[in-house]
């Protein structure tokens, strides 16, 4: 019995390495769910998801879709590929339904296990600035190249109705913050006086910036905030700035 469990379990390990060699990480550990069952991982593991809200249209509270959309999740040190999963942004939790669209599966998993989720080609990450405990929670990566670093905070605003006795909700999306990272210290982004303190040499530059791109500023933020990212990270990085 146990020579014949030893055969198996070295023979299930001969397959995995001999089926990896030809296919992508994250093909080989979609295929790795599938043969184990996603239910048996540690992402089966989270809070009992409890919708508090009722809402009757479509100004719901989730990120892009209130349907379950296959995203790539890291959580607890490893990595998911194709899991249904949506972002309620006005409660700021992930929510995951590891055994698709049975109703008793779906979790709440917990804030700061979640390292990062893609959705529809966007991607979050669990923040926790070290100095401001303030500024926790699910972030968007607008831009994570060189010294700065830029994050997007999605807000909601929540109005609550009633129809016939029958109270319900609507979202709308409130106005999203900015944040941005250098030298491992994280601070919202309300203005350029902001950047002055961290970058007190580069206030001309940062005054101009601001300057010539105000349609930009008006008409697409996120645009704007990756431009400015992009040109703090080019100044920084073809000077001598200390840090």
């Amino acid at each position: 019995m146990i020579k014949n469990c030893f055969l198996f379990f070295l023979g299930y390990m001969l397959a995995l390495l001999s089926f990896s060699k030809g296919y992508s990480q994250e093909k080989f550990y979609s295929w790795y769910d599938e043969q184990t069952g996603i239910e048996n991982s540690n992402l089966f593991k989270g809070i009992e998801y409890i919708e508090t809200h009722r809402v009757i249209n479509e100004l719901d509270q989730f990120f892009g879709s209130r349907d379950f959309r296959e995203a790539t999740i890291t959580y607890n040190g490893q990595t998911f590929y194709n899991v249904p999963i949506k972002y309620n942004i006005y409660k700021d939790v992930v929510i995951v339904n590891p055994q698709y669209n049975q109703k008793s599966s779906i979790f709440q998993l917990v804030d700061n296990r979640v390292q990062e989720f893609t959705i529809n080609e966007h991607q979050f990450i669990y923040l926790n600035a070290l100095n401001n405990p303030k500024i926790s929670g699910f972030f968007e990566i607008l831009a994570d190249e060189n010294k700065l670093k830029i994050y997007k905070k999605h807000k909601m605003k929540m109005k609550e109705l009633r129809d016939r006795q029958v109270v319900y909700h609507e979202f709308e999306k409130a106005k999203a913050a900015y944040y941005f990272e250098f030298q491992n210290e994280v601070f919202e982004l309300e203005n350029k006086r902001n950047l002055y303190g961290f970058f007190p040499d580069l206030k001309n530059e940062i005054r101009d910036f601001y300057r010539n791109n105000r349609s930009i500023r008006q008409d697409n933020s996120d645009n704007f905030m990756k431009n400015l990212a992009t040109k703090i990270n080019s100044i920084i990085s073809n000077t001598k700035f200390k840090e």
